[in-house]
């Protein structure tokens, strides 16, 4: 059986194997702040995602990531879901994130995952690469 919850300190080094980018500075401020979610396994944490707070009132997606094994199998609609939830309680009406304009394969993901396309933001990447936003409304309206 699957479950998510909020990431504690305890879960640092699978944090670190499933996303080495964040310093452990950056992951102690993530788990302090309550914006990385894990998900467990039998007990073993085989999947994680983070979000920032832009602005004071807008969280975007990070990163999202699931062990290999894991993958194919819902784990990320899951994980959004439990996001979702977490996001909802503590009163955000919409969850962003984005991907690169030449990833279309993440692109299809986010929009199976019921987010919407908010536009594009040009020349983000120094090659010219694009980056898509995607919105998730959390509300009913």
């Amino acid at each position: 059986m699957a479950t998510t919850r909020l990431a504690q300190t305890t879960d640092l080094d699978a944090l670190r194997t499933l996303d080495p980018w964040p310093s452990e500075k950056s992951w102690h401020r993530l788990i302090g702040n309550g914006e990385a979610m894990v998900l467990e396994i039998d007990g073993q944490v085989v999947g994680m995602l983070h979000f920032a707070v832009l602005w004071a009132t807008v969280p975007f997606l990070c990163q999202i990531e699931i062990a290999e094994a894991h993958r194919g199998k819902g784990h990320s609609r899951q994980m959004i879901g439990a996001l979702a939830d977490h996001l909802r309680a503590e009163g955000y009406v919409a969850l962003l994130s984005s991907s690169q304009t030449d990833e279309p394969e993440p692109q299809a993901w986010h929009v199976h995952l019921g987010f919407t396309s908010n536009g594009i933001i040009e020349n983000i990447e120094d090659e010219g690469i694009g980056e898509v936003v995607f919105r998730l409304l959390l509300t009913d309206d």
